[in-house]
């Protein structure tokens, strides 16, 4: 006699994905001098770990990034956007 078998006749269950926390933070970069600077600050940060997106703002001279807190810290996003390029 023929059993019946689900899709998941191979034993294999899903594997639930860990959890992705998400945040956002501003940052004020009005006393970085921006003539050549922005490209170089955007890919420095986004090669950063834990860091989702980075937007930087030259009129309003803003930084928004968005980032996992539990792989880095707003404070230290923000010492490396004024550490030196």
């Amino acid at each position: 006699m023929a059993s019946a078998r689900s899709d998941n006749s191979r034993g294999a269950l899903p594997v639930p994905s860990a959890p992705t926390h998400r945040a956002r933070g501003i940052i004020d970069i009005s006393r970085i001098t921006l003539a050549d600077v922005p490209m170089a600050l955007e890919e420095k940060l986004r090669k950063s770990k834990g860091i989702f997106s980075v937007q930087l703002n030259a009129f309003s001279k803003k930084l928004t990034v968005e980032f996992d807190p539990s792989i880095i810290t707003l404070d230290k996003i923000r010492k490396t956007v004024t550490r030196p390029l």
